[in-house]
């Protein structure tokens, strides 16, 4: 067989598409280094961010168990890193959140879409916002569950508080005008719907301008916060009593029938005489009371209520002048 000879410009040719070949192999070798270390860097900074938050955040598959936790998460439930991965969530929770929980997982699942929710933690009675997230295939179905659990127990809290404070009166404690307004509207309606007959009480405070003038306002401070005392002393807490400004207060007790109203005003009274009696105080604290009733026949409005309220009120304090 004729042995073929390659000429020195083939052999050359051939040397020149391996360098190209070696080039390329070298480059996609490069290539996919950078890709690697991009995606340890993207890990890294994932991680990093996962576990530096104060949010709990953990995933779990179709079954409710763990598939993942960060830290903050794993030292809620007391665990380790090693303790987790497969546990199921009801392992860790009462049987009503877990019944909660598997129904909001279920729904992530059905509609691969993300939810919110308000959640409190029989663990220790903390509030959490929780949001539920897919996480997804590649073949665009739903593999598992992420969840962030943020703690918004301070917030709550602040909320409640600021709320409190617009319906409360700073220097007694009671319901202001506003809270009183709010939840006697509501009390008139649960009363209407069940053709109850509803009572009001007005009360003021007497000569409080001369004790504001003879001894000056703080004198008159303690005398508001006096009557409240007197006030919540003397009645339920389930009956709404507020201040409604100035030396005006306002009284709704809830429930209460004809046969038992005197007896209220009477108990005040005695109330107040007892406190008199009992507290050596520059002056004598007196307070006229003024009774309203609303007929389940012939409704008022909480004005129309507060405005007949008031003129019995007005009524006894004139009564009380007269020698």
């Amino acid at each position: 067989m004729k042995k073929t000879t390659k000429t020195k410009e083939q052999l050359m040719d051939e040397l020149l598409e391996l360098q190209k070949q070696i080039s390329s192999l070298e480059a996609v070798q490069a290539e996919r280094k950078e890709i690697e270390n991009a995606l340890k860097l993207s890990e890294e900074k994932y991680r990093s961010l996962v576990e530096s938050t104060d949010d709990s955040i953990y995933l779990v598959n179709r079954n409710y168990q763990y598939m993942f936790m960060n830290k903050r998460h794993l030292e809620r439930l007391g665990l380790s890193e090693d303790d987790y991965i497969g546990q199921d969530y009801g392992g860790f929770h009462s049987t009503e959140e877990t019944r909660d929980f598997m129904e909001k997982i279920d729904a992530v699942f059905r509609t691969g879409e993300s939810s919110h929710h308000a959640h409190r933690s029989r663990r220790d009675e903390r509030f959490f916002l929780r949001t539920l997230s897919p996480l997804m295939g590649a073949d665009g179905t739903t593999q598992g569950v992420t969840i962030v659990s943020k703690d918004i127990t301070e917030r709550n809290e602040m909320e409640e508080e600021l709320r409190m404070l617009s319906l409360t009166d700073e220097l007694t404690g009671l319901y202001n005008r506003r809270g009183f307004l709010t939840l006697c509207e509501q009390q008139l309606k649960m009363a209407s719907r069940a053709k109850q007959a509803v009572y009001m009480l007005y009360a003021d405070v007497d000569g409080l301008k001369i004790i504001n003038d003879s001894f000056g306002h703080k004198e008159g401070d303690y005398a508001l916060i006096n009557t409240a005392r007197v006030l919540t002393d003397t009645f339920r807490e389930s009956d709404i009593i507020a201040r409604l400004g100035g030396d005006e207060f306002v009284l709704f007790p809830v429930g209460t029938t004809e046969e038992y109203i005197d007896l209220i005003v009477e108990r005040f009274q005695k109330k107040l005489d007892e406190f008199n009696t009992k507290k050596k105080l520059r002056t004598v604290l007196s307070v006229s009371v003024g009774v309203t009733y609303c007929d389940p026949d012939c409704p008022y409005s909480i004005v129309d209520l507060l405005d007949k309220a008031d003129k019995a009120m007005y009524e006894q304090k004139q009564r009380k002048k007269q020698p």
